[in-house]
């Protein structure tokens, strides 16, 4: 049965799109026939996974027109440069697509309708949403069976994690839905500040809190540069390592549930 997670955090540069590619690439290296859906306009997973420009591609070409004009997935989905790794690729034109959304009544739920048909292809859906909470991060919740949510140790973050956690609960209950939180991802973290160690002990009081967390280093930004996932570009590297223990407790966490 298809498991659709979805990386959503709304404050950006907290490594949302990075641990996006790394954990559909990681899954996909374990033989899983993965789908990215990236609906974060900025479109980097798109960069990455197609190595070109976004700005290359034609609104027809992308998630905008499923959007928009709800048409089916079939001839959208690309397959990446990897094996069992496809992605429905980003616009910078989505950014312009929340009044479409909100004005019409099936607004929340056209992703939702989108992908029912197609899901059965794929053991897993990773959706990338922007970096807020409007209607493309509520469609790609609205698609969700876990939702994982990468953050810094900063105050502002548990500020954020209260909003998004409470957004989560509100659609669950007024939809009937059953999204799970998979858990809180500690990125860019340096174990040397205290601010680090306390700001994990304040979370665990809201979310459960990965227990494996992700280092800052500059081999995030070169692999991007590059434009392929950290497991190509730097396999052994100390990020890498922690990404592939972060996804081990993703598959045990839906295991148990």
């Amino acid at each position: 049965m298809t498991k659709t997670i979805s990386i959503a955090n709304q404050k950006g540069g907290v490594g949302k799109t990075t641990t996006a590619i790394q954990i559909s690439y990681n899954l996909s290296l374990k033989n899983y026939r993965v789908l990215m859906v990236d609906l974060d306009p900025q479109a980097n997973a798109t960069s990455v996974f197609l190595d070109i420009s976004p700005h290359s591609l034609s609104l027809e070409e992308t998630v905008y027109v499923i959007l928009k004009d709800k048409k089916g997935p079939e001839n959208i989905i690309k397959q990446t440069k990897w094996k069992n790794l496809y992605i429905l690729p980003s616009t910078i034109a989505l950014s312009e697509i929340e009044p479409i959304l909100t004005g019409n009544v099936d607004g929340f739920f056209r992703l939702q309708d989108s992908l029912e048909n197609i899901k059965s292809q794929f053991d897993f859906i990773i959706i990338d949403n922007p970096p807020n909470l409007g209607m493309l991060t509520i469609n790609g919740l609205l698609c969700s069976d876990y939702v994982m949510i990468p953050l810094q140790a900063a105050k502002f973050s548990l500020d954020g994690i209260r909003i998004i956690l409470e957004t989560i609960q509100t659609l669950n209950k007024k939809f009937r839905l059953d999204i799970k939180i998979l858990g809180a991802l500690m990125t860019m973290y340096d174990e040397r500040t205290t601010i680090s160690k306390a700001m994990i002990e304040e979370m665990k009081k809201y979310i459960p809190v990965f227990s494996n967390y992700i280092s800052r280093s500059v081999v995030v930004e070169e692999a991007h540069l590059m434009k392929e996932p950290l497991s190509l570009y730097s396999p052994k590297s100390k990020v890498t390592l922690q990404y592939q223990k972060v996804l081990e407790e993703i598959l045990n966490g839906i295991k148990e549930r």
